[in-house]
């Protein structure tokens, strides 16, 4: 009698490596085990870095692409009115720190010190009503010309004491007084205030429209003598203009630049 040993070894048939162990298998009636090739499972984390990989790499939103769109036309629209802002005006030399301008100089013994906040001081223009423009004239487009008029201290500083001048600009026309010379004036005092070192909240100040009239005009007369005149007040709202516009150029590209930010 044969006897079948356990031992495995191969035969070659059919151009194949076949193991005889199979074959005994087969003759007991033993069924060979049954091998299932599976595809290999894609790695969790590998999956995970690529999804994340397509979800960082744009973010943005569909309302984002458009505000986005739409400032990189408006910064080229208002980049073709931007002008150079000086850093003197008007025989002051100027300082800028973000919206507050400050402008200084020298008079006799004392220094003159003007300073102002370009934010929300923009509005546009009054429109001339129909009757009042030639009759060859142009129908005016919807809204004047935006310009910034910014209320303004003027301080007079001698020694440790100041003097300070709260001003805005005249809102409409100033009524003539009879039997007055007409004055239109482009600016009025707000308020009166006279400290010395740095100003603190109790520090007293009289409102300008309760000022003695004659009072009043000596103050106008003293400022104009520094310089502050009509004339000036009013190249003063032009160049505040000029800053304000560069600072809104400015927002603006850095509001491009947060948005298309990842």
């Amino acid at each position: 009698m044969f006897r079948f040993g356990l031992n495995r070894f191969c035969i070659r048939a059919g151009g194949r490596m076949v193991s005889t162990s199979g074959i005994q298998n087969l003759r007991f009636g033993i069924k060979p085990l049954e091998v299932s090739m599976k595809p290999l499972a894609v790695m969790p984390s590998i999956m995970s870095k690529s999804v994340q990989a397509m979800q960082t790499h744009d973010v943005r939103t569909k309302g984002d692409q458009e505000l986005v769109n739409f400032l990189t036309e408006e910064i080229a629209t208002e980049k073709k009115s931007l002008q150079n802002v000086s850093k003197s005006f008007e025989n002051f030399q100027a300082k800028f720190e973000e919206s507050v301008l400050t402008l200084t100089k020298k008079f006799n013994e004392e220094t003159i010190v003007i300073t102002l906040n370009v934010n929300h001081t923009v509005d546009s223009e009054p429109v001339p009503e129909p009757a009042e423009r030639s009759g060859n004239a142009e129908p005016a487009e919807e809204g004047g010309e935006m310009k910034s008029k910014p209320h303004f201290d003027v301080d007079i500083v001698k020694g440790n004491q100041t003097l300070t001048f709260s001003c805005s600009y005249s809102v409409g026309e100033v009524e003539p007084v009879e039997n007055q010379e007409e004055y239109n004036d482009l600016f009025v005092i707000d308020e009166v205030s006279l400290y010395e070192g740095e100003a603190k909240d109790s520090s007293y100040a009289v409102a300008g429209e309760i000022l003695d009239g004659y009072l009043y005009d000596l103050f106008m007369n003293m400022l104009e003598e520094r310089g502050v005149t009509n004339d000036f007040v009013d190249k003063l709202s032009q160049y505040s203009t000029t800053y304000e516009h560069s600072l809104y150029v400015q927002l603006l590209t850095k509001l491009q630049k947060f948005i298309q930010s990842k």
